[in-house]
C-alpha cells in the first residue's frame, strides 16, 4: 500500500490520529494511535528527513573543501 496523503491530527487532548488514503481509493481512512506511537513517527521522521539533508548538505562542504584544497597548492 501506498498513501496518496497521510497527516496527523489531535481533535482533544492526548488523542492523535493517523489520517491517510490510499493511492487509488477514495475517502480518507482515520487510525487513533497512541502518544508512543506519535513520538516514533515524529522521531523517526525527523531522523529520515535529516538524514537526506544531512547527506546533501555534507557532499556540498566536502565539494567547496576540496575545491579550496586544489586552489591552494
Amino acid at each position: 500500500m501506498k498513501a496518496k496523503i497521510a497527516y496527523l491530527t489531535s481533535p482533544a487532548p492526548n488523542v492523535f490520529i493517523l489520517n491517510y488514503q490510499e493511492e487509488g481509493k477514495e475517502g480518507i481512512e482515520r487510525v487513533e494511535i497512541t502518544k508512543a506511537h506519535l513520538a516514533n513517527i515524529v522521531i523517526d521522521g525527523a531522523s529520515y528527513a535529516l538524514r537526506e539533508t544531512s547527506k546533501t548538505a555534507f557532499q556540498s562542504t566536502q565539494t567547496a573543501s576540496a575545491t579550496n584544497d586544489r586552489a591552494g597548492t
